[in-house]
């Protein structure tokens, strides 16, 4: 009989038939085979795709290399290399993104979890491709435009013609990054590795900056090539203020100079001083409330127009001087101080004076605002002094022989620290040099800050505030509805080494001595709000007294004593304003030195954006 085969013992081959011992052992060696295969497959596939990763980031990095040597290029005014430098960014950026745009990356790049980030590179590199392939060639043909190799501001500016043509490749420049932008828009940035994010992330910054920037240049570029005189000539009237007489807007008007604009180029035509103007013109007739601020002849003396904090007011008396004395208008006023050049002095390297004196960025300040005095007797040698200065600056400007970025940095410092103020007739200049924060105005509203104002005006006749440091301190109590804004005066003048014409003039009249100091210290409430109070509650002299207000500040003023080494606190009390406020913020004189301004944290509750 035959035998009986077990339920589940037996094996049956692929014809049925049953299997045999020697299949039976192949089958593990097979099986083993198959998945050596498949994995050795799949290590191939990992190695040329690791080989391809390592390639793109050599590419990348090769391209990125070639990019900070165009800076160098450009720096080095040498066009040919910039271009030989374009062409293999170009190379190498394509090659990059062909390799990513291959199947081993489409196939990566649907893996979970290894996928989002291969995606990401891959959308990096491809979004870095455009802007290369779209962005270089035009920006390349810009500067080739500019003629790097012979552009300078020797013999007094520039040609602007390059700048108009180098121009016209800003809108395909902007499109270009666009379209990058939109590329890596697609990559989630949160749900891709640290690792790969500290790789890419620098180009997401790059884009997310470049728009906006490229938005200024377009939009900044005709004003400026306005203002540089591409149109028509321009006649501007630079100030130089003395901060050792101090201003509400900084400082004495010590000398002007008229500077015509060109087609680029720079001249400087006249200089003038105090004394150069009448000094019995009434040139401008603010409302009556605003005159009540100051003393009568503010908008009379050359001297005085820097007493109202709010710049367009001083320029409009300077453009209504120059209209009285020259039958013409100004298209501009620029106004500095003696802080400003030394900032602009460390970019020229120091000058030489008349007299041999070697004037660096250290010393210029000083120079200007206490030597002039005991080194110079009287006022022509000083005005000719301050002229000789101002000459030589110019001169040293239009060498050329200055790095222009570095110069952009410190004249962006002097406008934070708001020593560099300009005005121009034309609206588009104008709202310019708003946008720049370079115009000088006092707040209109509460919206974007609710500013409070401090200010002084040397009311002595003195150049004693070359002596003088102060600070500012804002509280705010939000329960009572009140701001209170203090200011602190330090007095340092020496006992000796002064001439009497440093010492002040008015203090006999006050029967003190020579060496104090007599500030008028005006408070400005921001817009909407009123003056509650004031510590002390009416200032050292009846005469100083004054109130009113200008551009819908209300506005109060004490005259104040500080006695040789004394220090003295003067305050503030205002209403916050109703209805929509910004952060708290003080505007206040730009003095000799620096002024550290503290502003409460109590007033955090001010803000107020319904």
């Amino acid at each position: 009989m035959p035998k009986t085969i077990p339920s589940g013992r037996h094996r049956v081959g692929r014809t049925g038939h049953h299997a045999t011992p020697a299949l039976r052992r192949r089958w593990p060696w097979i099986t083993a085979s198959v998945v050596v295969g498949v994995f050795g497959v799949f290590a191939v596939v990992v190695g040329v795709f690791a080989i391809q990763a390592i390639t793109v980031k050599n590419d990348l990095l090769g391209a990125k290399s070639q990019i900070s040597s165009i800076m160098t290029y450009v720096k080095n005014g040498q066009s040919a290399k910039i271009t030989a430098a374009g062409d293999k960014i170009t190379a190498l950026t394509r090659d990059a993104r062909d390799t990513v745009q291959g199947p081993l990356w489409e196939i990566a790049a649907g893996i979970p979890l290894v996928g989002q980030n291969v995606d990401a590179v891959r959308k990096a590199t491809e979004a870095t491709s455009i802007v290369v392939e779209g962005a270089l060639p035009a920006g390349v043909k810009m500067l080739s435009a500019l003629e790097i190799d012979d552009m300078s501001v020797s013999g007094g500016g520039v040609d602007l013609a390059p700048i108009e043509e180098a121009a016209k490749s800003l809108p395909e420049i902007k499109k270009t990054f666009a379209e990058a932008k939109a590329k890596l828009d697609g990559v989630d940035r949160a749900n891709i590795l640290p690792v790969v994010d500290n790789a890419i992330g620098s180009l997401f910054d790059i884009m997310d900056e470049a728009g906006p920037a490229l938005e200024q240049v377009e939009h900044y570029l005709p004003t400026f090539l306005s203002v540089a005189g591409a149109d028509e000539k321009r006649t501007y009237m630079l100030v130089f203020q003395n901060n050792a007489e101090i201003r509400a807007a900084g400082g004495l008007p010590a000398a002007t100079a008229i500077v015509s604009v060109d087609d680029g180029h720079i001249k400087l035509q006249e200089q003038t001083s105090t004394w150069t103007f009448r000094r019995d013109l009434q040139v401008i007739f603010p409302p009556e409330e605003t005159q009540a601020l100051y003393e009568a002849d503010t908008f009379k003396g050359f001297g005085n127009f820097t007493r109202t904090p709010n710049f367009p007011t001083t320029a409009a008396a300077f453009d209504s001087l120059w209209n009285m004395t020259t039958g013409g208008h100004l298209d501009g006023v620029i106004m500095l101080d003696p802080v400003v050049l030394s900032h602009m002095l460390k970019v020229t390297g120091p000058i030489k004076t008349a007299d041999n004196r070697t004037l660096t960025s250290d010393n210029v300040v000083e120079a200007l605002l206490y030597d002039a005095y005991t080194r110079y007797k009287g006022n022509a040698a000083q005005d000719a002094f301050f002229s000789s200065v101002a000459a030589r600056v110019f001169e040293k400007l239009s060498s050329g022989d200055w790095d222009v970025m570095d110069m952009l940095d410190q004249l962006q410092l002097s406008i934070k620290e708001d020593r560099l103020k300009a005005w121009f007739a034309d609206k588009s200049e104008e709202a310019m040099s708003t946008e720049l924060g370079m115009d000088g105005k006092i707040t209109a509203d509460n919206k974007t800050t609710t500013q409070v104002g401090i200010y002084l005006n040397d009311s002595a006749y003195s150049k004693l505030e070359y002596f003088l440091k102060t600070r500012v301190n804002v509280t705010c109590d939000v329960d009572a509805g009140t701001i209170t804004t203090s200011i602190t005066l330090a007095n340092s003048v020496p006992s000796e080494g002064l001439v009497n014409y440093q010492l002040g003039i008015r203090n006999k009249r006050y029967e003190i001595p020579r060496q104090d100091f007599v500030l008028d210290v005006m408070y400005f409430a921001p817009p909407g709000s009123k003056i509650t109070g004031s510590d002390p509650a009416y200032g050292d002299a009846w005469d100083g007294a004054r109130s009113g207000s200008e551009d819908g500040h209300e506005g109060k003023v004490m005259r104040i004593f500080v006695g040789q080494n004394e220090t003295r606190t003067v305050s503030y009390t205002s209403t916050i304003p109703t209805g929509e406020r910004g952060p708290v913020s003080v505007d206040t004189s730009p003095t000799v030195t620096t002024t550290p301004i503290t502003i409460s944290k109590t007033c955090n509750g001010v803000v107020n954006t319904k």
